[in-house]
């Protein structure tokens, strides 16, 4: 049986908060609205755009025009000012080595979340990038779905990620999550969702990953590299 570890991009992976802010600033300020502060900009980062934008407040008749300003500005400045979390490349790295298969399942639209991943060298740990379409309609649960499906019928897989919605898509998948604390969620989040496990390093979450698929290492740590 097959390895399979999905991984959340925005605030799991990287660090993406400066740019998706800014750009949701620019897509509010283009449709005629005025932008929420930056600490409810910056809760936008992971769910899909069109349940953000509902929870603030958005006329609907406003959504299409917030997520065209957004992208807009994402696509010229804001996808490239992402960085990688610190432990994180090491971190897959040893998920490789113990035999698991990475996969990206984002809510982040496609078509931003390859660029990013190759501009931030993250894309040779990889073994597949799935995000949702341009538009942003799919839920995490779809966008779940289309990555196992992907890696055939015989796979022991895991969800990664840093919000409850992680969490929610992975059961609706009947997957596990554990939850990552160095992102845009909390503990208290994490754990309501009924996430299976919450780390609050990479380090920790190789050992807590290699459990949960089968790839228990011997002595319950994993020394990572550099």
């Amino acid at each position: 049986m097959t390895a399979v570890v999905l991984l959340d991009l925005d605030g799991t992976l990287i660090d993406s908060g400066e740019g998706v802010v800014a750009s949701l600033r620019e897509g509010f300020v283009g449709a005629g609205l005025r932008a929420p502060d930056d600490d409810v900009l910056r809760s936008f980062i992971g769910p899909p755009i069109h349940d953000s934008a509902r929870r603030v407040g958005v006329p609907p008749e406003l959504h299409d025009a917030v997520v065209a300003g957004y992208q807009r500005a994402f696509a010229e400045r804001g996808n490239l000012l992402a960085r990688v979390f610190d432990g994180v490349p090491q971190a897959l790295a040893a998920l490789r080595d113990a035999g698991a298969r990475l996969v990206v399942a984002t809510a982040k639209p496609h078509t931003f979340a390859v660029p990013v991943l190759e501009h931030l060298g993250l894309a040779p740990l990889l073994d597949g990038v799935f995000g949702a379409p341009d538009d942003e309609s799919d839920t995490k649960g779809q966008i779940i779905a289309r990555a196992l499906a992907s890696v055939g019928p015989d796979v022991q897989a895991v969800m990664v990620g840093d919000r409850e919605h992680d969490v929610e898509g992975a059961r609706g998948n009947g997957l596990a999550c554990v939850g990552v604390l160095w992102g845009f969620g909390d503990r208290a989040e994490l754990e309501a969702a009924g996430a299976r496990a919450v780390v609050a390093a990479p380090e920790e979450l190789v050992a807590a990953v290699l459990r949960l698929v089968g790839l228990d290492p011997l002595d319950g740590t994993v020394e990572l590299a550099g």
